[in-house]
């Protein structure tokens, strides 16, 4: 059957599960357009699915797109955990980490099932005015068009629902389609991993029983024949019971057991505790290969391409790029820090902000932690399923007393926390020599609103628009309360006032806008003081602006490893992750970072200062 009428957009996002939503909504605040396929019909998205975790690195940036309020009014809120043995409580074992997660405002572990957290992403993805086309399912693409000798867009064919096809044409092709990833195959891209893939048993129900704090967060049973037993409340009363398939329940039951012979396991796992179901909302029985994409991406197959950067084309995200148990609930996390890894790139590249060289750098930062996650999740599913792990075979130990120790050990890559990328020379820089390295995440912080003193945390300043963040933290000036600089100040005399190193950050601003080099439509800026002034413009002795002026406390400067008498300027990627730093003496190294990547505006039109307070579009 012949295509229907072409639809044109810059990016194709094959798969509509959290991944691909997620992405999908990232573009849209940044004005890049997109077509999101998914091959599921609507109805068929049910209750079912396995990633039932949001760890705290994820809340964070669920919170950079106004979505955690959503999420907290349904999911269930995990401070705590304990461990059982044959009816006893373990101390110092299972999910512990749990109870001693810092330097975060999220604190815990949501657990929200898949049912729900899609339905809240999507529901925002309408309010954007963005379609999921359901029941279009990805037949080929094939490169076509050439600019300056770039091939500039593929020709995407869709099967819909009713048998008729559609053409879509876009300049970059996302695979966000799981494990079975049609963009991977058809891309040709090897996906190396285990040949025998392990099985898992995950079931959501309204359950009874008599086992002590069942209901205050992850619970870890050691059992002799059904592995470490995980037990997790989920949202909406239920609760979730994960354990290994074990050979010994396959040579019983086959392949695959009925929701019968489940329920029966279930109950034998939780022994001497008595277990009863009331409804079972969904059940699986899941195989799944430790599995990473050889690449996660393909460059367009352009002749005349001059390098790989220019030619890359198709990209691999979540699942599509890597396979893991549910050991650790890394499956949505890692996919959501994917897709917010290579949005910003992708946005900035297609509005001719950056060098198409930075594209390359996704997979140098994001494939490395998935190889991590992949090496952890063999090592604790070995535990889980009551095995000791190959590393460790001649150790006579107990495998419950190694996953523990396994938990403990990954547990900030677990809950994301501990992200480093490291530095690159392109967008991780060392320029000054700080507490938190280049490649970091950047920690959340508590500011204060001038005048009212409002307390809001950074993330929530730094919303995610694929700009840039540059925070000038202010040194802490002479009292500019006292009455004799107020007065001063009021009467205009700032001349005397202003901080030399503020003033030499606005006039090398200034001076670089001036040039004609203005990167300005890239970042923002906000300033921080660690104390409060009586206005704005004695805070900054009369210097003009950088973003809007917030206060906070000596222990948030601390944080970020900055004495307040110092100051300093930190410059965050769009994804939260800190780029370089500098002293507020040396602002030229604001110039040096940009000029890697970014590339000057196109037109010579006049751009609003540097620096001015910051406006909420994003072009």
């Amino acid at each position: 059957m012949a295509p229907e009428p072409s639809t044109s957009v810059d990016v194709f996002i094959c798969g509509a599960g959290p991944v691909g939503t997620v992405l999908a909504l990232q573009l849209q605040r940044m004005r890049i357009s997109t077509y999101l396929a998914e091959a599921a019909l609507k109805a068929d998205n049910g209750n079912d699915g396995r990633a039932a975790v949001i760890s705290p690195r994820t809340l964070e940036l669920l919170g950079q797109l106004g979505l955690t309020d959503a999420l907290f009014q349904q999911g269930f809120v995990c401070k705590q955990t304990v461990t059982f043995r044959d009816g006893l409580q373990v101390h110092g074992r299972g999910w512990g980490f749990v109870t001693n997660i810092t330097n975060t405002f999220f604190e815990f572990i949501l657990h929200l099932r898949p049912t729900y957290t899609q339905d809240i992403l999507r529901r925002a993805l309408g309010d954007c005015g963005v379609r999921v086309h359901h029941g279009s399912r990805l037949v080929s693409f094939s490169p076509c068009g050439e600019q300056g000798g770039q091939l500039s867009r593929y020709n995407i064919i869709c099967q819909n629902e009713d048998g008729t096809t559609t053409l879509v044409k876009a300049k970059y092709i996302i695979g966000a389609d799981g494990g079975e990833s049609t963009v991977r195959n058809l891309a040709g891209i090897e996906f190396v991993g285990d040949s025998t893939p392990s099985k898992w048993v995950i079931l959501d129900a309204i359950i009874n029983t008599d086992m002590p704090n069942s209901r205050i967060g992850p619970v870890s049973i050691e059992t002799k024949d059904h592995g470490n037993v995980l037990w997790a409340p989920v949202d909406h009363g239920r609760t979730r019971i994960v354990f290994p398939f074990t050979s010994k329940m396959q040579e019983k039951y086959g392949d695959n057991g009925t929701q019968a012979d489940i329920e029966a396991e279930a109950i034998l796992a939780l022994k001497p505790f008595e277990l009863y179901f009331e409804t079972v909302d969904w059940w699986t029985i899941h195989s799944v290969r430790h599995c990473l994409a050889e690449s996660y991406f393909v460059p367009q197959s352009s002749t005349n391409s001059s390098s790989l950067h220019d030619s890359i084309g198709i990209f691999l995200a979540g699942d599509a790029a890597h396979t893991h148990s549910s050991a650790t609930a890394q499956g949505m996390n890692a996919g959501i820090h994917d897709v917010t890894n290579l949005a910003w790139k992708l946005a900035g590249v297609i509005k001719g902000w950056y060098d198409k060289k930075i594209l390359a750098t996704y997979e140098l930062e994001r494939r490395p932690v998935a190889a991590t996650i992949i090496e952890s999740d063999r090592l604790l599913s070995s535990c889980m399923s009551g095995k000791i792990p190959e590393s460790w075979v001649g150790f006579t130990r107990d495998p419950n007393e190694i996953f523990g120790e396994l938990l403990d050990r990954y547990a900030q890559h677990t809950i994301g926390l501990g992200l480093h990328y490291g530095e690159d020379g392109l967008l991780n820089c060392t320029f000054a020599r700080g507490s938190i390295p280049p490649g970091d995440r950047a920690p959340d912080i508590s500011l204060y609103k001038a005048g009212s003193l409002d307390q809001i945390r950074l993330y929530s300043v730094m919303q995610n628009t694929g700009r840039y963040w540059i925070l000038v933290f202010g040194y802490h000036p002479p009292d500019y309360n006292r009455p004799e600089v107020v007065n001063g100040a009021s009467q205009g005399h700032h001349k005397a006032l202003k901080p030399p190193p503020l003033q030499g950050l606005r006039e090398y601003l200034d001076r670089f806008n001036a040039s004609g080099r203005n990167f300005q439509r890239v970042f923002q800026l906000a300033t921080i003081f660690v104390e409060p002034a009586c206005s704005v413009d004695i805070a900054l002795g009369g210097v003009e602006p950088f973003g809007n002026v917030y206060y906070t406390i000596r222990k948030w400067y601390e944080r970020y490893g900055i004495h307040p008498v110092v100051g300093q300027v930190v410059i965050i990627r769009p994804d939260g992750i800190v780029a370089a730093t500098t002293f507020l003496e040396c602002p030229e190294v604001i110039g040096e970072y940009f000029e890697k990547f970014v590339l000057p505006e196109a037109d010579d039109s006049v751009s609003p200062s540097v620096g001015s307070r910051p406006d909420q579009g994003i072009d």
